[in-house]
């Protein structure tokens, strides 16, 4: 019975073990999606398909070559960088700008290492070591990590979409290497890893804490730059625009600036135009003696034209200038 008993644990535990890395790779792949996927979208379908095999395979490769090393830190900090650079190339768009989504890779990567040193830190703080993998405190550290990581991609994301294309350069790169700029001070202050678990607790929490400051300083600056940023932009587009015509008018319908910019055609300067009027889909279709579905069709490739989502993001296009 009791070797019957030491076989279901250990089967219970395989089918644990299973389970943890299954959520904790599901929670990564999640924060990659929403930032690479949301924000720079792949242009072409094979592009699509290798940075979705890339997402999922990131966190169980990773984890698999650090254990394998025998718990090499370098080694799974340079599978991670490697990773996101490749996520990186594979989501430049179609005028090859790298720029953004390399922005996003690096970012994304250092924010990954400071929150991973941070959660060790405050487990060697609170637990008095830094548990054996495959234990339950292990994965219990490594959860709360990967939830963070998420809470901090929607927050990223929720940023990032609103910056502008102007954004300079050196404020960039600021943001996204004052986590790993961060990560080194810790590491400088703090010693050796020999030395700081010779040394106890304190060290262990100092570097928490610290860490957790950085991340918190770099979101306000982050969040506080979006907004101005943001403001500014809506600043100069609105002097242009009082120096420029109306894009459209009830009188004189569409301007030709309009038409040749986003390359529209009659026809769907005439879907556009009764739209503008307040015309339902149906409306339009009696209108200009269309199939409904064709009318829809006409939209579609119209929001595609534009970049806009819908109708009140085209109306608001079209109105605001």
């Amino acid at each position: 019975m009791s070797m019957l008993t030491q076989a279901i644990e250990q089967e219970l535990s395989i089918l644990a073990i299973i389970f943890a890395e299954t959520l904790l790779a599901a929670l990564r792949f999640t924060a990659l999606w929403a930032i690479f996927y949301l924000l720079h979208r792949p242009k072409t379908k094979v592009r699509l398909i290798l940075a979705i095999i890339i997402m999922i395979l990131q966190y169980p490769l990773c984890r698999i070559l650090f254990l394998s090393s025998g718990g090499i830190l370098m080694v799974r900090i340079a599978c991670d960088t490697l990773l996101f650079f490749t996520l990186g190339f594979l989501y430049k768009d179609e005028n090859g700008d790298l720029f953004r989504p390399l922005i996003s890779a690096f970012y994304f990567n250092g924010m990954l290492q400071l929150n991973n040193y941070i959660m060790r830190s405050y487990m060697f703080a609170f637990y008095g070591a830094i548990p054996a993998y495959y234990s339950f405190w292990s994965y219990f550290w490594k959860t709360i990590e990967g939830i963070i990581i998420v809470l901090w991609a929607v927050f990223y994301y929720r940023m990032a979409r609103n910056m502008t294309a102007k954004s300079p350069l050196s404020f960039s790169l600021l943001t996204v290497l004052t986590p790993l700029a961060g990560l080194a001070i810790i590491a400088a202050s703090s010693g050796s890893a020999r030395y700081i678990l010779e040394y106890g607790v304190n060290v262990f929490l100092f570097a928490g804490l610290f860490g957790t400051l950085i991340v918190i300083l770099n979101m306000v600056v982050f969040y506080l730059y979006t907004k101005l940023s943001v403001a500014h932009e809506a600043l100069v587009f609105a002097g242009e625009l009082a120096k420029t015509p109306p894009v459209w008018t009830v009188e004189q319908g569409l301007s030709a600036a309009f038409l040749e910019k986003y390359e529209i055609t009659p026809r769907e300067k005439e879907v556009i135009e009764a739209m503008l009027h307040g015309k339902t889909d149906k409306e339009i279709s009696v209108k200009l003696n269309l199939a409904v579905n064709t009318v829809q069709v006409h939209l579609k490739r119209i929001y595609r034209k534009t970049g806009t989502a819908g109708r009140f993001a085209l109306s608001s296009l079209i109105r605001g200038g």
